[in-house]
């Protein structure tokens, strides 16, 4: 697994990235009207804001690569799942609970989030 972002659920979108925006982080990309993934200039995304209850009763966490998140959920059905593969906004995306209930998102990121959002495109990986 490799960290591909910080995830931070938010109530008030436009002000937390103009909060982030004050303290030198970019908007690098705007997957739907409820997300925004910042980085520092020049960098990678390191934070994905998302308006979400859902995301906001599960908490902040990392978003990791693993290469397939459809195969990775096959190979791993003992996990403590909460959310299924599906396709989102930044791409195909689940989640498992770690043995603490700490939260571990796992991320294909969406084709068009490659380059724009400062993703490098090897973390992309295409099931065939």
């Amino acid at each position: 697994m490799k960290l591909l972002f910080e995830l931070r659920p938010v109530d008030h979108l436009d002000a937390s990235v103009d909060y982030y925006r004050s303290i030198g982080l970019q908007t690098v990309a705007w997957p739907d009207d409820d997300t925004a993934l910042l980085a520092p200039p020049g960098g990678e995304a390191t934070i994905a804001l998302v308006r979400d209850p859902a995301e906001g009763a599960l908490g902040t966490g990392g978003v990791y690569d693993v290469g397939d998140v459809d195969a990775f959920f096959e190979a791993h059905g003992d996990l403590d799942w909460l959310v299924a593969p599906m396709s989102g906004p930044l791409g195909r995306y689940a989640i498992f609970a770690d043995r603490t209930g700490a939260c571990i998102r796992l991320l294909d990121p969406a084709p068009h989030l490659i380059g724009s959002s400062g993703l490098p495109s090897s973390l992309y990986a295409v099931a065939g």
